[in-house]
């Protein structure tokens, strides 16, 4: 067969699957390569810059795991101050009830532009996961999880079956859906005490660890902290590096990109 008849079969395979499914079904690899990723800045550049895609994929399932006090709650209210700052809106589903607003504050959150949701139990809180994910009115939906789910059998299966069917809306709405995995606070942040059976690494196509590594003293005051991020899994970029992430207390909670 000449080359020019299979160029214009091909041609006519490719049109036809086009226009039956739409034109971003197939395209040459090398639009996609070049085509940005949506996604979320952290507020912290260099850890935008180690993730690959510039922060949180948009359409996707992330994970910050650590300790109470490791910086996986500044960090998390820090990406929602960066949505706001964009001019998105967030939603904060506190199952724990264990959210500071004046922290929150202090870390640049507008908390009358953020939605603040308390569950009456875990059930319920893993219910409203579709409702928030895929009405398309929300840029970030952060779920904040109590010590008790990861090791409840029957939790970890209604959220794995939540999670299976919220794939696919999930990446028609663009939301970012983002889960905090608090680790007992004598396991210093270690994954030995992660559950194995926990479905949440399986669907999430980013997941973060963070370490406190050591307090920043000022004379007699704390005046901030620094933490270690370990990318422990990275579908769209790069996984396994640790980045180092600085933050400051001055009346404010700032970052290492704050000047």
């Amino acid at each position: 067969m000449a080359d020019n008849d299979k160029k214009q079969r091909f041609e006519k395979t490719v049109s036809g699957i086009q226009q039956r499914f739409g034109l971003k079904a197939i395209r040459p690899l090398k639009q996609t390569v070049s085509a940005p990723i949506p996604h979320l800045p952290t507020g912290f550049p260099d850890l935008d810059a180690a993730l690959g895609i510039g922060g949180l994929p948009h359409g996707r399932i992330s994970e910050l795991i650590g300790i109470p006090t490791s910086g996986m709650s500044t960090l998390a209210l820090k990406i929602i101050a960066s949505v706001q700052g964009q001019g998105g809106a967030a939603v904060y589903l506190d199952i724990p009830h264990t959210f500071d607003p004046d922290y929150a504050h202090r870390c640049g959150v507008n908390l009358r532009q953020m939605m603040l949701v308390h569950p009456y139990n875990v059930s319920q809180a893993i219910a409203m996961l579709p409702d928030f994910a895929t009405s398309g009115g929300f840029d970030l939906l952060v779920f904040d999880m109590p010590l008790s789910l990861p090791t409840a059998a029957q939790h970890q299966e209604q959220l794995s079956s939540a999670l299976g069917r919220l794939l696919a809306p999930l990446h028609q709405s663009g939301c970012v859906l983002l889960f905090l995995t608090a680790l007992p606070p004598a396991s210093n942040s270690s994954l030995a005490t992660y559950p194995p059976q926990a479905a949440l690494p399986h669907y999430a196509s980013l997941r973060l660890l963070l370490q406190k590594e050591r307090w920043l003293h000022r004379r007699q005051d704390i005046r901030g902290y620094e933490a270690q991020v370990q990318i422990l899994k990275n579908k769209l970029g790069p996984a396994g590096h640790t980045v180092p992430l600085t933050i400051t207390f001055n009346g404010t909670v700032k970052g290492e990109d704050a000047p």
